[in-house]
């Protein structure tokens, strides 16, 4: 079994920027990595500086890293299925909020997710370039989570598991098995037309 971290680089129509082409989501990392306060900061504030609309910014971010009680709480009764199988060895959960109030108004959903999505993507991105890897989950309890972080006027939108990518040694069959998967996409065909209507 291999010592070094399975590496997926992005089979692309065009050459991409290498945070993009080698970035993948594993399932397994380094249980010995903590994050650091630098690190933390970093992906934090990735976060933050995202565009959204208006510069309305209608999202929250919670870090919480291992050890704390409230990751211990998330890993217990805040994941879903096979997440609970694998995520609790990743050095941090970044649980992503979006505001569903502005102003005494209900926000428009598409538009908020929207922007939570760019945050979310500002973070992925910061990671990668950290030296680091981002598993995003939907597999998970939002009500829970919610009550655990303290969410008020604000949904939960995922839970990102961030930290050291490890290596396939001592890990489970079925976990194995779903790290070495191969990375895909649908045909560009199938996800963009330049110039032209949707077929």
């Amino acid at each position: 079994m291999t010592n070094q971290p399975i590496q997926k680089p992005a089979d692309t129509a065009a050459e991409l920027h290498p945070l993009i082409a080698k970035r993948w989501s594993p399932r397994i990392f380094d249980s010995s990595h903590q994050l650091s306060d630098n690190e933390t900061t970093s992906i934090a504030e990735a976060f933050r500086w995202a565009p959204s609309s208006s510069n309305q910014q209608p999202w929250h971010l919670v870090i919480l890293r291992k050890g704390n009680e409230l990751h211990e709480q998330v890993s217990e009764v805040g994941l879903n299925g096979f997440n609970r199988a694998w995520a609790s060895s990743a050095s941090a959960y970044a649980v992503v909020l979006a505001d569903t109030m502005h102003e005494g108004e209900i926000r428009d959903r598409a538009e908020t997710f929207y922007d939570a999505g760019l945050a979310s993507a500002f973070l992925a991105l910061q990671t990668e370039a950290l030296g680091l890897r981002a598993h995003f989950m939907g597999g998970i309890n939002r009500e829970e989570i919610a009550e655990i972080v303290g969410a008020v006027n604000r949904e939960v939108i995922c839970v990102v598991a961030i930290g050291m990518q490890g290596t396939l040694k001592n890990q489970s069959d079925e976990l194995i098995k779903r790290e070495q998967q191969t990375r895909t996409r649908k045909a560009p065909a199938e996800i963009y037309s330049v110039d032209s209507k949707i077929d």
